[in-house]
């Protein structure tokens, strides 16, 4: 019904849009519905604007500083999971990123084997190297 094309995303992210509004606008409780159902609309609109347009170029523009190997994001679900069940799986990969900030200012004799293990690469010193030497410092 709707493929992978563009065209079908927003099909499909509209029609997730509407699929509250017959509630709104059929409650018996609510005194202005239409009202209702427009900011419930145009809240939405407003938090999927801040969040496509601020908030995911954010993550895009850092992405080589938080990168994980899948093995080992797979593995601390598991783990986490495993302790704390499904709330240790949703917060997991926080944790890891977390981890991976605290490891950034740490010094290279403890980062280093903590970058190598949550990249899976030798190369993620020499990595993180570069990329501090392209950042200014703040």
């Amino acid at each position: 019904m709707f493929g992978s094309g563009p065209g079908n995303r927003l099909r499909f992210g509209v029609l997730c849009l509407q699929l509250h509004l017959p509630v709104i606008l059929f409650d018996g409780r609510l005194e202005r519905p239409l009202l209702n159902m427009f900011l419930a609309l145009g809240g939405q609109f407003c938090l999927k604007f801040v969040f496509a347009n601020i908030i995911e170029v954010k993550l895009v523009e850092r992405q080589n500083a938080f990168r994980m190997h899948p093995v080992t994001i797979l593995f601390f679900i598991a783990f986490f999971g495993r302790i704390w069940g499904a709330t240790g799986m949703l917060v997991s990969v926080p944790m890891m990123a977390a981890a991976k900030a605290a490891a950034q200012l740490m010094p290279a004799l403890y980062r280093d084997p903590i970058l190598v293990f949550l990249e899976g690469d030798k190369n993620a010193p020499a990595r993180f190297k570069m990329l501090r030497q392209q950042r200014p410092a703040t």
